[in-house]
């Protein structure tokens, strides 16, 4: 057999240069395919579930907090004083709506408030709902709000809970109810902070014991809000958001 003949330097020249023109068009196509086609863009958090209804217990009157006067899973009725304020015109008094169980308190004494935020947060187990705290990054608090479908999918569950936000809390209470939940340094978004979406479902007869699909110890659990749909190649470079909408 003869031996087949070195390729000419032409030769081998021409080959890389057709191989490096395949390469770019195959980019070339990639990005067009990316900056064209487009992909939900979601909001993902973390998802915190109670059993009952959640119940706020707002103040009057703005003023600084004096006294919290009763404690986490206290039982409490309606009408009782939970906490005192210290106003210009003297001490008033904070009252539970209703009977509930005390779920946290939202401040400490010292704390200024302002008139219709809460002092504490109570939960109704004896109303059949499943009650949901979303936690999202502070970025994407001018894009949540009431009204919005939210999806939760809790941990082991491959079917996930559909749900509408009911509330959307400020940057004050958010940061209350994440000292309140000992979340202060949670690495859920460094540097932005977090917003606080509230939400519920109320519970079929098979599961108001808690004992069926949805678990109250449930962790891991997250929440999912779809904001509207953006460029795939922006889904992978989020800094081109503004340049590609």
């Amino acid at each position: 057999m003869e031996p087949r003949p070195a390729p000419t330097p032409t030769t081998s020249f021409l080959s890389r240069k057709a191989w490096a023109w395949s390469v770019m068009g195959a980019v070339v196509t990639l990005v067009a395919f990316t900056a064209t086609v487009r992909v939900d863009r979601m909001a993902k958090g973390l998802a915190l579930l109670d059993l009952g209804e959640r119940v706020d217990v707002p103040v009057p009157v703005a003023g600084r907090v004096a006294s919290m006067d009763v404690g986490r899973e206290q039982q409490v009725t309606a009408g009782q004083v939970v906490a005192r304020l210290e106003t210009a015109a003297g001490e008033v008094e904070v009252k539970a709506p209703r009977a509930a169980t005390v779920e946290m308190e939202l401040v400490a004494p010292g704390v200024e408030m302002k008139a219709g935020e809460s002092v504490m947060a109570l939960l109704d187990p004896g109303v059949a709902r499943a009650s949901f705290t979303g936690i999202f990054p502070g970025r994407f608090r001018s894009e949540l709000a009431p009204g919005m479908p939210m999806e939760v999918r809790l941990t082991d569950d491959p079917f996930p809970i559909e749900t509408v936000i009911e509330k959307v809390e400020g940057p004050e209470a958010s940061a209350r109810y994440m000292w309140a939940r000992k979340y202060v340094n949670l690495p859920l978004s460094e540097g932005e902070g977090v917003v606080l979406v509230r939400a519920s479902v109320p519970l079929p007869a098979s599961e108001r014991s808690g004992q069926a699909r949805i678990d109250k110890d449930a962790r891991g659990s997250h929440a999912l809000v779809k904001l509207g749909t953006q460029r795939l190649l922006v889904s992978w470079f989020p800094g081109l958001r503004h340049a590609l909408p």
